[in-house]
């Protein structure tokens, strides 16, 4: 075997370099930083799964409150009055309504077609400001009385007061309730 010249030592020296730079990259350093990519990605999908888990946990916790809240409340829940219980709506009404600068009451006459009662009312009135209508309408909302709101209109006045218009069913039970006999037709 013959003896190598200076060149091709050096040349040699390179190719084994070269050789195991391209090992060491091959190998080595390449999978390593897929690994580290796989990883990050692993992180971050962990993270948002975590903040997912996290925001679940916290609706959890507070449809388990609001279902205590409800349980405490079931023993509250508002009665409904007997029939021609316009005076007692009259008193709630008036004791809500008396913070305004002026109201009215009218009452629509209804005819019952069941034992539910839906006693109909429109209540136009002026307050001060916009809270202290919101505030009046709270409170007709909140009344003991079975009501809905039907309807609501806000106007701002020029001199900065606030008319307001309510429109609600009071609703109140029959207990002597008779359904009318609807007549028969025959035709011939």
């Amino acid at each position: 075997m013959r003896k190598l010249s200076t060149r091709e030592r050096v040349l040699l020296a390179i190719l084994v370099v070269v050789a195991v730079v391209s090992g060491y990259v091959l190998l080595f350093s390449m999978p390593l930083n897929e690994k580290i990519q796989t990883l990050g990605q692993e992180i971050m999908e962990s993270e948002d799964l975590k903040t997912q888990l996290e925001s679940r946990w916290s609706q959890q916790q507070r449809l388990f409150q609001l279902t205590e809240q409800l349980k405490k409340q079931e023993g509250e829940v508002r009665y409904m009055p007997e029939y021609d219980n316009l005076q007692a709506v009259m008193v709630e009404l008036n004791t809500i309504l008396a913070d305004c600068q002026e109201y009215s009451l009218a009452f629509q006459p209804d005819d019952p077609e069941d034992a539910i009662y839906a006693r109909r009312a429109t209540i136009p009135f002026t307050c001060g400001s916009y809270d202290q209508a919101r505030d009046v309408l709270q409170r007709l909302h909140d009344s003991p009385l079975r009501n809905l709101i039907t309807d609501v209109q806000i106007t701002e006045q020029d001199d900065g007061s606030v008319k307001a218009t309510a429109a609600m069913l009071f609703f109140e039970y029959q207990t002597d309730f008779q359904p009318a006999e609807k007549e028969e037709t025959t035709e011939d």
